[in-house]
């Protein structure tokens, strides 16, 4: 039987995700553990803690490569590595030489305070970039639809207006757009 197999990409990591029996999406621990040049038996030992491996869901997993060999894997449940960064002090990643990943788990931090404090004041909390993000994305999926439209149009006059049209939505979402060089035969 072929395995599919999932990952996602965390903090610059490639993390397999995998299901337990329950259907629970889990991530082995050791790859983020060692990201942030953490001593994986100290980490290894903190897991092992009850309240800790209850919350975040610890477990011991058979996780296949890309050669087919299973290997056993310490894994959280994918929806709790944020509270594990959450643990982690970054000071201490900084004194051990590691800057980049402090100054990323900083910001982090600091992010996941501020939404944590709207979530709880507010009654909600927005994450700006995945707004931003998906603006974006839906303004290029317009501006894909529009350039069809154009390509399917005969009309030079109506091409010239869908082309009015991408300018603009490209021009109001910081898409780049340039405009046919050569004008179509009709």
């Amino acid at each position: 039987m072929k395995h599919l197999t999932i990952s996602i990409e965390y903090a610059g990591l490639s993390l397999p995700v995998i299901k337990n029996e329950r259907g629970t999406e889990l991530v082995p621990l050791k790859p983020v553990s060692d990201s942030f040049g953490l001593h994986w038996p100290s980490q290894f030992s903190r897991m092992k803690e009850d309240w800790t491996a209850r919350f975040l869901g610890v477990c011991i997993q058979d996780i296949q490569n890309a050669g087919d060999q299973k290997r056993e894997m310490v894994c959280i449940r994918l929806d709790r590595v944020a509270a594990y960064l959450m643990s982690l002090n970054p000071i201490k990643i900084r004194a051990a030489g590691n800057t980049t990943g402090a100054d990323f788990l900083e910001a982090r931090l600091n992010e996941w305070a501020d939404a944590l404090h709207d979530y709880e004041t507010l009654g909600a909390a927005v994450n700006e970039r995945h707004i931003a993000g998906q603006a974006t994305l839906r303004a290029a999926n317009a501006a894909l639809k529009l350039i069809r439209a154009k390509a399917a149009t005969v009309s030079k006059a109506d091409r010239g207006l869908i082309d009015g049209l991408l300018q603009n939505l490209s021009r109001e979402n910081g898409i780049p757009y340039q405009p046919d060089l050569v004008p179509s035969a009709e």
